[in-house]
């Protein structure tokens, strides 16, 4: 039995790429023709149904990024911050947080943060 789509990363002619092949149809896309089309799909994807789980599934296998770079600005017609993050292979997502959101973000992020200095015995 056939796969009907493989998906490999190659090194054609000494460049990476990633080939696609659907039914024996292939083309070959470099890194900028990949970032093309996973934000075209993640584009695609926000319209369809059904939608991303609000909340993050306990029995999914998410991959995770380890200290992303990130960056936060205050957008000059939005009443709260955008919060901008760097996955490797996603590339930059960003987020628009309301400042309720963002008290919200800075409790959960406190907590956390004083439970590790505690664990460290960092913590006063």
């Amino acid at each position: 039995m056939t796969r009907p789509m493989s998906i490999d990363k190659v090194n054609e002619y000494g460049r990476n790429a990633v080939r696609i092949d659907i039914q024996g149809r292939e083309v070959l896309l470099e890194a900028a023709d990949l970032d093309a089309v996973i934000e075209h799909l993640s584009a695609l994807r926000a319209t369809m149904r059904p939608e991303v789980p609000k909340a993050p599934q306990r029995t999914h296998q998410y991959v995770i990024e380890m200290d992303p770079c990130w960056h936060a600005e205050k957008h000059p017609l939005f009443d709260g911050s955008v919060l901008f993050m760097r996955h490797s292979g996603l590339g930059w997502a960003g987020f628009a947080l309301p400042t309720e959101s963002l008290a919200k973000l800075h409790h959960a992020l406190t907590q956390q943060l004083e439970a590790s200095l505690e664990v460290h015995g960092m913590l006063n």
